[in-house]
């Protein structure tokens, strides 16, 4: 009786340790299906894209021009700002176009990213009828906000690549693998709207400390310096800073015709992807709730 006993206690531990690791791969394999079901939304999300995009600037004097008004703006201040007062430059040009050039191939990605992480925590907030009242794939409400963002960086990003070859005098093949970096950004950005999102539902200060976190994010990003001006005993801040290495890489393929540092590229490649998924397992487990906060 007691090795009876005993002989249930050694085999119930493995079983519920059986059952715990069978729960957890259903899990990940929902979340994946769920994953794989955003191309099912793809209608829904391209349309409502496109009413987002439309209304950005609807009313407004001169519409559609803002999104290549306002990063020439920004890049007229800035270089003025560096070129001019503080004498940074990129390699040993004392250009300020060729400052110009190196500041907007970095700012440009990341006013698209950070336009859309900035509104993702009250994205959903801005939405109580569909959080309350309807049926609705609420995971598709940052992916919209990141893809209208993305779409207005992408046409400046064009724009940049035609001034760079009129101005370089030559249109760098490179050019063209661009998609190489845009797509790991937008797989990071999307991942991390969707933390944000689901956080700002719960904690509405999140807005604020995305706001300032932002702000200190932009200048530990090389984008108004070039990398080397990072002190070498700060120079890891580079690998742990995914944006650092996007950055670089614009950089590379649009002015100076090379390819990407493939460590670097694999390495925040990998932290995209699995942003991505642990950004949406995040949002999809918290989603149920919403409707109970708000």
């Amino acid at each position: 009786m007691t090795v009876e006993l005993e002989s249930r206690k050694e085999i119930a531990p493995t079983g519920a340790s059986a059952f715990g690791t069978s729960q957890s791969v259903h899990e990940e394999l929902g979340t994946l299906k769920a994953i794989a079901n955003l191309w099912n939304l793809r209608n829904l999300t391209w349309l409502m894209v496109q009413r987002e995009f439309t209304a950005r600037y609807k009313g407004s004097i001169l519409g559609s021009l803002w999104p290549v008004l306002n990063p020439i703006g920004h890049m007229a201040l800035y270089t003025f700002l560096f070129s001019v007062i503080l004498q940074v430059r990129f390699g040993s040009s004392l250009s300020m176009s060729n400052f110009a050039l190196y500041l907007m191939c970095g700012f440009l990605p990341w006013t698209a990213m950070s336009e859309a992480l900035s509104s993702s925590s009250t994205k959903i907030l801005e939405m109580p009828n569909l959080v309350k009242r309807v049926v609705f794939p609420l995971e598709i409400l940052p992916l919209i906000n990141t893809i209208t963002s993305f779409l207005t960086g992408m046409i400046a990003i064009v724009l940049l690549c035609i001034f760079a070859s009129i101005y370089q005098q030559t249109a760098h093949a490179t050019m063209l693998l661009l998609p190489m970096i845009i797509i790991p950004q937008f797989l990071f950005t999307v991942g991390l709207s969707w933390l944000l999102s689901g956080l700002g539902v719960f904690i509405r200060d999140i807005r604020h400390f995305t706001a300032l976190f932002l702000s200190a994010w932009m200048y530990a990003t090389p984008i108004v310096y070039p990398a080397d001006k990072i002190p070498e005993n700060l120079q890891f801040l580079l690998w742990i800073n995914p944006v650092a290495g996007m950055v670089t890489d614009y950089r590379r393929l649009i002015l100076e015709g090379t390819l990407p540092d493939m460590t670097s590229y694999l390495v925040y490649t990998s932290v995209s992807v699995i942003l991505f998924v642990l950004g949406f397992k995040f949002f999809y487990s918290v989603k149920k709730s919403f409707a109970d906060v708000m």
